[in-house]
């Protein structure tokens, strides 16, 4: 007879812990799964405002006609899954704008897409500037993640990277991050 009791308190202590276990797995894989999304935007977000503060930076340091500095510069882009980060750089001639689009879709029945915008911006020395791609295009664009060589002349930004790609001009217009 006591031996059925002790048998019977095992059963209960691997329902119980089975019990908890299955409430902890529940809780932490989705905790796991926003996390990892998090730190993938916060990474792009901080290698794109690296990117605007270095191209400013340069900028600053060509003040005169006819000198001229290049530099590597690596625009921040993300694609996998449902996961769409795109990065566009542009100016305004004052100012150097990034624009970070976050596209995410999300799962279950009604499948939607989140959207979310951040712009960072960066003062040029003095008005005037324009920025180029290859392409012909008035701005940066990327959605992969790559190292661009920027040449920076007297109030002219120029990307020397062929896969810069050429969408719309300027710094106008919605951007999804769509490319």
């Amino acid at each position: 007879m006591v031996s059925d009791e002790k048998g019977q308190i095992t059963v209960e202590a691997i329902l119980i812990l089975g019990f908890f276990m299955l409430i902890f797995i529940g809780v932490t894989v989705p905790m796991a799964f926003n996390a990892r999304s998090a730190a993938i935007d916060t990474s792009v977000l901080a290698d794109a405002k690296f990117a605007t503060e270095q191209i400013a930076g340069a900028a600053g340091t060509v003040i005169v006609n006819g000198s001229r500095r290049t530099i590597n510069v690596y625009v921040p882009g993300y694609k996998s899954g449902g996961i769409n980060i795109g990065t566009r750089i542009c100016t305004d001639g004052s100012y150097i704008n990034t624009t970070v689009a976050i596209n995410r879709s999300t799962s279950g029945m009604n499948q939607s897409r989140v959207i979310e915008s951040y712009n960072i911006s960066a003062k040029l020395f003095g008005t005037g500037w324009t920025l180029t791609n290859p392409a012909g295009g008035a701005y940066i664009s990327e959605n992969k993640g790559t190292r661009y060589t920027i040449v920076i002349e007297y109030k002219s930004i120029n990307s020397a990277t062929a896969n810069s790609l050429a969408l719309t001009n300027g710094c106008t217009g919605d951007f999804t991050g769509d490319l």
